[in-house]
Order: C-alpha cells, then structure tokens, then sequence
C-alpha cells in the first residue's frame, strides 16, 4: 500500500460486497425480462411466417375399415389435419421406406395431442385384412393417432386416383415382377379439416420429416384463425 492510498475502515468492505451483491441480482433480473422478450418476439414472428398453402383438391366421401375394426369415413377426420399415403404390406420395393418415414411423423405429431393423425391407406384389400394391418402397425409401433384402413379395391382405387389424384393400379407379373403385386405413387397428401389436399411430398425422402412440419403448423395455425370455416 501506497503512503497516498487511504487506509480502509471497517465496515467499508461488507458494504462493498453487499452493493456487488444487489447489482448482480438486478442484472440477473433484467437479463431474464431481456430474454423472456426476445423467445416471445421470436415466437410471435415464427407463427406469423407459417406460409399460406393452396388448395390442391377437395377428397370426396368413403368407408374404409380400420385395422381395429372400425368403420372410417371422411366426417371421422372433419376439423383434424393429417397426412395420408398409399402401401400394402407385402410390398417388396419402397413401402418399408415410406412406412417408416410416416412412422417418425406419427411420433413427432403425438406432441398435438390428436389434432394431427396419419392415415395408411392399403392398395392390396385382399391380402391386408385389418388382422393383417394390425400385425404390420405393431411392426412400426404405430399408436392411436395413426389409422391403418383397408376397403373394397375399387373404392381404394376411387380415392387414390379421384380424391387423392395419385397414381395406382395392378401389376402384372410380367411387367414389373420385383415391384410387387401392385404398382402405388409413394407420395404423402396433406389434408386439412375440411377434407382439402394441401401439399404433396415424396413419402421416401428422408427428410420428409423436416418438410411435413412446417405446412402443419401452418394448417393448424389457420384452423385456429378460422376455425368456423366449414
């Protein structure tokens, strides 16, 4: 110590703590108000830039059988989102992809708590049963929100190609013998509340995930905005 520097007296030292001690609280305090607000304008922005998808169809009405049993129909999923594709459980070519691709959607809508379902449609009604349909869905832990269906061939047919305005048809077994009994677009339809198709996307890919998402936030969003639409 310097002969220039003063001499400290007692209590000077627990004031100092006691100061440093207060400021550090209120600069905890306002770095908490400081990022509680940025997550909120940065979550209030992430909604606003959801994009407003087209309308690509509108589906008409069908009866399809669940694999539990059930009896499905278009009104079944009125005011829900989901997302629909085509397979059949013996498919030796890309429906074990699409399957598991659908299967990681299905985990990661169970957040909505049910406002988000996935629908697996079966092209081969003959051989998947829903006896059937429930041993492949429990191959893929499928849950609740993830309907398996299976119907008549030619109401199959219609939905696909009418509704869905997706490709489908038998395959010969000499045309393309590795391709299996039926020959199916591999394309996923997002479909809103309404019965609407709003976006198609390669059900193979694998960041079909990354994809699907953001368009059902942005359908679910526009529910919420207009929810008396009918």
């Amino acid at each position: 110590m310097t002969p220039e520097s003063p001499v400290p007296t007692g209590p000077r030292p627990a004031n100092r703590h006691l100061t440093a001690a207060i400021w550090a609280l209120l600069v905890a305090g306002l770095v908490a108000v400081m990022v509680a607000g940025v997550r909120e304008i940065w979550t209030s922005s992430e909604r606003q830039e959801f994009p407003v998808l087209p309308i690509l169809g509108q589906l008409s009405d069908f009866q399809l059988t669940e694999r539990s049993g059930e009896i499905k129909t278009l009104a079944d999923l009125k005011g829900e989102v989901w997302l629909a594709d085509f397979f059949f459980s013996t498919c030796p070519g890309p429906c074990p992809i699409l399957t598991t691709r659908m299967g990681e959607v299905a985990q990661a809508v169970r957040r909505t708590k049910g406002k988000v379902k996935i629908v697996s449609i079966t092209v081969d009604p003959e051989t998947d049963t829903p006896e059937k349909l429930r041993k492949y869905a429990d191959q893929y832990g499928a849950g609740s929100n993830w309907w398996f269906l299976t119907g008549s061939l030619s109401e199959t047919f219609r939905l696909a190609r009418e509704g869905f305005k997706l490709a489908v048809e038998e395959n010969p077994p000499e045309s393309v013998p590795q391709a299996g009994k039926m020959l199916h677009s591999t394309k996923v339809a997002l479909i809103d509340g309404q019965g609407r198709v709003r976006a198609y996307y390669n059900g193979t890919e694998p960041d079909l995930l990354a994809r699907v998402l953001p368009d059902v936030g942005s359908v679910l969003q526009e529910q919420e905005i207009h929810p008396s639409i009918p």
